[in-house]
């Protein structure tokens, strides 16, 4: 099978590999699509991840074989995966986080250490198995992913539909966000987005306004339209300053999510963080329950894939992708994992 190994300085080679046979418990996926996501890059480019492995961890697929002791699964049967077998015995496990599982790492498929899917099969545990309904193709089902991501985000602010937020950021998991909080009856919504690109997909999704901070500071635009500050701010932007200007923006008591991964040290003001009693969470991955949401939101047709995808590129092309990830003008990049 081609899979694409991750060379030094952020290269790919594509290479023949043999087929991994499945084992106990496992499952060979045959991958359909798999997106690139924000992480995939930060880890490719601070050189975190070990040469010749095979990331890649929001795709979609369908069944290939089963290995011993698999019941349920025919081949053929079309699946996304959730890309992390928790062990459920570590105390964030047994405390209901799986997501924040203490073997995560080392349990994880598609981030270094088990192989992703920038390949054309992947090993997957059953419990990484979610079927999807027929009403979802797999190009749009290559979405669930990073949508679980902002589903999770956005339960942990508790929103109700008279509530004000504002998203910073507009790539994808900030559309996403935008996403989930409509999902949850919440229309007075802002976005803050400086590429023109990414603020006209918020634009196209129904948004009260998308702000351009170099020419409007978002907190004086809310609080001129709205007479108040947002409830809540998500942080999608995850820059060196977003964390500071979300709880800056966000009103007394008001709480920040923070979706954007930063590698570096970010800058904060703790005094007005202390002056207006502001909460701040950090949200990681997702639970089963959120990838449940994702797939019957995208079944539905809830969430429109025209303004989250922006290129469907072949596996032999995954560089050229990821450099294009660097350039303004992109939201999500799928890579076709059997073209060619």
């Amino acid at each position: 099978m081609k899979a694409a190994l991750v060379k030094s300085e952020g290269n790919f080679e594509i290479v023949d590999i043999s087929l991994p046979k499945p084992g106990p418990g496992e499952v060979l996926i045959k991958v359909a699509y798999c997106g690139i996501c924000g992480s995939d890059i930060h880890l490719i480019d601070t050189g975190l991840l070990p040469s010749d492995c095979v990331i890649g961890h929001e795709l979609s697929g369908w069944v290939e074989a089963c290995g011993e002791g698999v019941k349920g699964w025919e081949k053929g049967t079309p699946v996304v995966i959730l890309p992390m077998d928790s062990c459920y015995e570590c105390y964030p496990c047994k405390s209901g986080h799986p997501q924040i599982c203490s073997n995560g790492i080392h349990r994880s498929y598609g981030l270094g250490v088990n192989p992703g899917g920038f390949a054309e099969y992947m090993l997957v545990k059953t419990s990484m198995l979610f079927r999807i309904p027929k009403t979802l193709d797999l190009k749009t089902a290559a979405l669930t992913e990073p949508l679980a991501v902002a589903i999770h985000g956005v339960k942990m602010l508790g929103a109700k539909s008279d509530d004000l937020a504002l998203v910073l950021g507009a790539g994808p998991i900030g559309i996403f966000s935008v996403y989930a909080l409509k999902a949850r009856g919440v229309s007075d919504l802002y976005v803050s987005e400086p590429d023109g690109f990414r603020a006209g997909k918020a634009r196209a999704i129904g948004v009260k306004a998308v702000i351009d901070p170099a020419e409007n500071m978002p907190a004086s635009f809310i609080h001129e339209n709205e007479g108040r500050a947002p409830e809540f701010v998500m942080d999608c932007a995850g820059t060196e300053y977003s964390i500071g200007e979300a709880s800056s923006i966000v009103r007394h008591r008001g709480l920040v999510v923070v979706l954007g991964v930063m590698m570096g040290q970010a800058w904060l003001m703790p005094l007005i963080c202390f002056a207006k009693e502001v909460r701040i969470y950090f949200s990681f991955g997702y639970h089963k329950s959120d990838y449940d949401e994702a797939i019957d939101l995208l079944g539905k047709g809830f969430v429109d894939p025209r303004v989250a995808i922006s290129e469907v590129l072949p596996l032999q092309d995954i560089g050229e992708a990821f450099q294009k990830l660097h350039e303004p003008g992109q939201m999500k990049i799928l890579i076709d994992c059997q073209a060619g």
